[in-house]
């Protein structure tokens, strides 16, 4: 299978509001989204990124998912240095292998997870997009855009709790906690 390669500038470019007056709600939505969030989720990219040891390579995976909707996540790898390999799901693993597909995401999320650059074929497993990633890496832009395919692709809300899985940051560090 073919796989998209786009780097995270380009992204970037896509994750500009539009005009249109529900494109602005979905533009303040996504907004809040980020204020509540994009702390967490920089924080743990970097500790994933900066972890030492080629023999925990496997474990430089970031999984943000919903905890009454584990189905329906988003997770990206970094599979070197300068590469990382982003999965939004599609609801291909939901069910045993042996069993009948029972869950499938809409087509308008499967639109939408498709105008930010991840292939729409779930014939086979998640929609997957390749990054090339910058030196240095850009973890706001990343973490933007994670969290836009959540909001997209799946409805997440600055109001809704996020699930994190990160073997190398399974916390958020004191920085991104508030102080009152």
């Amino acid at each position: 299978m073919q796989m998209h390669r786009r780097t995270f500038l380009m992204t970037a470019a896509m994750l500009a509001p539009s005009t249109v007056s529900w494109a602005q709600d979905a533009s303040a939505t996504f907004h809040d989204l980020l204020v509540q969030y994009r702390c967490p989720v920089v924080d743990r990219l970097q500790r994933i990124y900066e972890a030492d040891g080629p023999a925990d390579d496997q474990d430089r995976f970031l999984i943000i998912d919903f905890p009454d909707r584990p189905q329906d996540y988003v997770q990206c790898v970094f599979d070197s240095r300068t590469k990382m390999l982003c999965e939004a799901s599609s609801g291909y693993f939901y069910d045993a292998p042996d069993k009948p597909r029972t869950y499938r995401l809409l087509a308008a999320a499967i639109a939408a997870l498709g105008r930010l650059g991840f292939s729409t074929d779930d014939s086979a497993g998640n929609f997957r997009i390749w990054f090339d990633v910058a030196n240095p890496p850009d973890f706001n832009t990343i973490a933007d855009f994670m969290l836009k395919s959540l909001h997209d692709g799946y409805g997440a809300r600055a109001d809704m709790k996020l699930h994190f899985n990160a073997p190398f940051a399974p916390h958020t560090s004191s920085q991104c906690i508030p102080v009152s």
